[in-house]
């Protein structure tokens, strides 16, 4: 009996200690879960809370581009397609409700892509507002060339006048005829503006016994109706009444006191309008001779 009751105890004692272990067990797994989850929890709201941070400075980089203005068709295009490509990373942003390391880590590199083309974008604009600019500073300075030359053309056609008139054989060379045709592609005559390829004007420079024989270059100088020199180059200057004005055209001539009759060309460069185009011949520092044509 004694035995029996013994065996029992140790049983019982067994029995018990194995139930204290589990219930140790069970609550160290408790707190381990508990504190596991603790973690997740905060580990999540840091995440969120840089994917908020993310969010805010994409909407910031979202203002800068619509701020951005250009004329420039191709960074227009650029332009609004990296502004959609901002918008849908800021609904994503705003539609998840959790993420990973790995997502933050993707977005950071979006936004720092975005901002990085932005920079880019700031720069190209930037230089191309200079560059208008400067371009608008130019075109105003050719205007008041042109003007300036119309005032002297004048000037100068009355003061040929009285030259003419006065002084039967002057060492001007005169070049007269002057005829001004606007060719296609083919060499055929048109009269629209948008089929011009060059302009040719033809003239002839007369005889003259005193004047001096020998090489020089004949210039011409063709002006628009609206009011510019056709001109390749702003570079383009010959010396007229002690300054340097630019130029449509030139040839160089071997004059030997005798008529000479020669055709200069200027290549069309798609800038003709429709109007009425004054066309000037400068010979020698001086206004030679003139003429004009009309273009639908």
């Amino acid at each position: 009996m004694e035995t029996k009751l013994s065996g029992s105890s140790k049983a019982i004692a067994f029995l018990s200690a194995l139930i204290v272990v589990l219930a140790f067990f069970l609550v160290g797994v408790g707190w381990m879960y508990f504190s596991e989850r603790k973690s997740s929890e905060k580990i999540q709201i840091q995440l969120n809370a840089e994917k908020d941070t993310i969010a805010e400075n994409l909407k910031k980089v979202m203002q800068e581009y619509n701020e951005l203005e250009t004329d420039n068709a191709s960074l227009n295009l650029k332009l609004q397609e990296e502004q959609e490509r901002a918008e849908k990373l800021y609904r994503e942003l705003k539609r998840v409700r959790q993420v990973s390391f790995a997502e933050i880590k993707e977005y950071q590199k979006e936004l720092g892509t975005l901002r990085a083309i932005l920079r880019h974008m700031v720069v190209e604009i930037d230089s191309l507002n200079t560059l208008n600019q400067k371009l608008i500073a130019e075109n105003i300075k050719v205007k008041q060339e042109v003007i300036t030359s119309k005032k002297t053309i004048e000037g100068l056609e009355q003061r040929t006048e009285e030259l003419s008139s006065t002084v039967a054989k002057g060492s001007v060379i005169r070049a007269r005829n002057v005829v001004t045709t606007p060719l296609n592609r083919r060499g055929n005559d048109v009269t629209r503006a948008s089929r011009v390829e060059k302009i040719r004007v033809c003239f002839t420079l007369t005889e003259n016994s005193i004047a001096k024989a020998g090489n020089r270059f004949a210039y011409i100088r063709i002006l628009g109706p609206d009011g510019f020199i056709l001109a390749k180059s702003s570079s383009d200057l010959f010396d007229f009444e002690g300054e340097k004005v630019v130029f449509s055209a030139r040839r160089e001539v071997d004059y030997q006191n005798q008529d000479v009759d020669l055709c200069i060309f200027y290549d069309n460069n798609g800038e003709l309008v429709k109007g009425k185009y004054e066309v000037s011949v400068y010979l020698d520092g001086f206004l030679v001779g003139a003429g004009d044509f009309m273009l639908k």
